[in-house]
């Protein structure tokens, strides 16, 4: 493609940062021969200059929906940009190394908007399935933590009331002082009849709830600020 536009002409020659630049041979269109021009990306412009201290380019090549291979019958480390169509051009380029090569080969390639967004959409799904994964382990933490919750609260109680059941068998004296059992039970009474006694009342199904929504919460809370301090570092 021939370069005739002047705010393309005037990017080329900001001061925008170039992916990658360098010499490369470039086979004409009308004369079959390769000729050494100054290469420059920037974005999904590929600019080319007959000299590296040249203003502005000679021509400039749209990289968006083509592709990046090697060329055919050609010696050399030799490649072309090949665009859909019978009547599109081919661009066949060609590098001094092997490496040189194969590093515009793979820069070119994902230099297009359309490699950016299939990049941008895979990224999306990954994050996505990042954060379903965390907020499924920070359910199971919850659950964990109410499962433990829920045996220690049925072991203390199984624990009183299994005591309160083997007092009631016991056989006592009334009058023996020495008696811990009633005394214990003398205590307990008292205490449960004293105004000052804060008795324990079981708790609802909404209140046990509402106790285990609060540590859901926090645990995200926790995750949400790691996960920031992550992204800032």
């Amino acid at each position: 493609m021939r370069l005739n536009e002047k705010s393309l002409a005037k990017y080329a020659s900001s001061g925008a940062p170039a992916s990658k630049e360098g010499v490369l041979l470039k086979k004409g269109e009308l004369n079959k021969g390769f000729q050494k021009r100054w290469f420059v990306l920037k974005g999904n412009l590929l600019f080319y200059y007959e000299k590296r201290t040249d203003k502005e380019p000679v021509g400039m090549i749209v990289l968006e929906g083509c592709t990046i291979e090697l060329a055919d019958n050609i010696d050399g480390f030799t490649f072309q940009i090949n665009f859909p169509g019978s009547g599109s051009r081919t661009y066949i380029l060609g590098a001094d190394t092997q490496e040189e090569m194969e590093s515009w080969m793979k820069i070119l390639s994902c230099a297009s908007y359309d490699y950016m967004k299939l990049v941008r959409s895979e990224l999306q799904q990954q994050l996505s399935e990042l954060d379903n994964h965390a907020e499924v382990k920070l359910v199971k933490e919850a659950l964990q933590d109410s499962n433990h919750f829920t045996q220690f609260h049925g072991t203390t109680s199984n624990a009183s009331s299994t005591e309160v059941k083997n007092i009631g068998h016991q056989r006592f004296n009334p009058f023996n002082s020495g008696n811990t059992a009633m005394v214990r039970i003398s205590k307990e009474s008292s205490m449960s009849n004293s105004p000052s006694f804060d008795e324990k009342k079981p708790r609802t199904f909404l209140e046990m709830h509402e106790e285990f929504g609060a540590q859901i919460q926090g645990l995200s809370e926790c995750w949400q600020r790691r996960k920031n301090k992550t992204n800032t570092n």
